[in-house]
């Protein structure tokens, strides 16, 4: 296995300062980026499989509602749209579903279209989040009427539950099917040899260190204050410690490399290393939160965007199967909606 915090700083370099690797190709740089229009935003993931998310950015006057609509659509050649739907408030925190008496009502058309029911299925996903598929044969008409209605809402007997979101749907789906190619790659075999290789992560239990306190650098990393609100130290393998220190404005991250020694104490291991994230133009991003979990040695990180939490990026690191440890999942969102 690689040298854990190597592989670590590796992983966090930014392109630029990888310049022997050949160019990303044009397709995967399509599939990385995402898409905005109005309060709609696409994105794909690694697996090629593209959503839409839409929502609101404020309730309104008349309800406290914000209906959170996702739409999918299947591999086939001519696609099924799936969409699901969530409720929130303004802050972010779920609300339950309308009942079955709601419909999509169509506003700014003189003759005005039939009012449309949302066909809910059961809650489905986590508890605490739950979403709500409509039913697989009726996406589709959804997804026709929030493409070509100048403006939807959602009521429930003549109240408002919530709007709807607005922007160009209809060039969203059009990326979404050009992204999503049902039918051939658009990557020569060289290509998916080279970047699309399998990637799983191994599960390696790690033990809090025995190491009763980090080092100053550790314990003086918060700004404003002596020492963390709190702190966590692992052994993530026997080469290296990992301590979080969680401040007050964000979360800090340090790694220890250990000498030849076998004391297991502190004076047994070098002097901390803080890696920071940066981006492709060398910007440090603050990490906002971090969390390691011992029984999976999976390491979180939650980067605000602008200094808000409700988007970012979230960056899962862990042992691949390749035999380093570095970036398996990458979550974006740039849209910020307390979401």
């Amino acid at each position: 296995m690689r040298p854990f915090f190597l592989a670590i700083l590796i992983a966090l370099l930014p392109p630029t300062a990888a310049q022997a690797a050949p160019p990303k190709p044009k397709y995967l740089e399509a599939i990385d980026r995402d898409y905005r229009s109005g309060d709609w935003v696409l994105q794909c993931d690694s697996s090629r499989i593209c959503r839409i998310v839409g929502v609101v950015k404020q309730s309104g006057k008349n309800s406290p509602t914000r209906a959170i609509v996702t739409i999918s659509r299947g591999i086939e050649k001519n696609p099924r749209y799936y969409v699901r739907w969530a409720f929130i408030d303004d802050h972010g925190f779920v609300l339950p579903p309308p009942d079955e008496t709601a419909r999509l009502y169509a506003k700014g058309r003189p003759k005005m279209p039939p009012p449309m029911p949302l066909r809910l299925g059961s809650a489905e996903g986590n508890p605490a989040y739950p979403t709500y598929r409509s039913h697989a044969d009726h996406g589709w008409r959804i997804v026709a009427a929030l493409r070509s209605w100048p403006e939807a809402v959602l009521r429930n007997r003549g109240t408002l539950i919530s709007a709807m979101p607005q922007g160009n749907l209809g060039r969203l789906l059009q990326i979404m099917d050009d992204l999503q190619q049902p039918l051939g790659s658009k990557l020569t075999k060289a290509e998916e040899s080279q970047w699309m290789q399998e990637y799983h992560f191994t599960i390696v239990r790690a033990q809090p260190t025995k190491v009763p306190l980090p080092p100053g650098t550790v314990l003086q990393s918060c700004k404003g204050q002596p020492r963390p609100n709190a702190f966590e130290g692992w052994e993530v393998d026997p080469q290296h410690l990992l301590w979080i220190a969680h401040c007050p404005d964000g979360a800090k991250v340090f790694m220890q490399k250990r000498r030849d020694g076998n004391c297991r104490c502190l004076d047994d291991y070098a002097p901390p290393i803080q890696f920071d994230v940066t981006d492709s133009a060398r910007r440090k991003r603050p990490v906002q939160a971090a969390s390691f979990d011992g029984q999976t040695s999976l390491l979180q990180l939650t980067i605000a965007q602008d200094g808000r939490s409700d988007c970012g990026l979230r960056l899962t690191y862990g042992f691949t199967n390749q035999g380093g440890f570095g970036v398996i999942e990458d979550r974006r969102l740039t849209m910020c909606r307390r979401i």
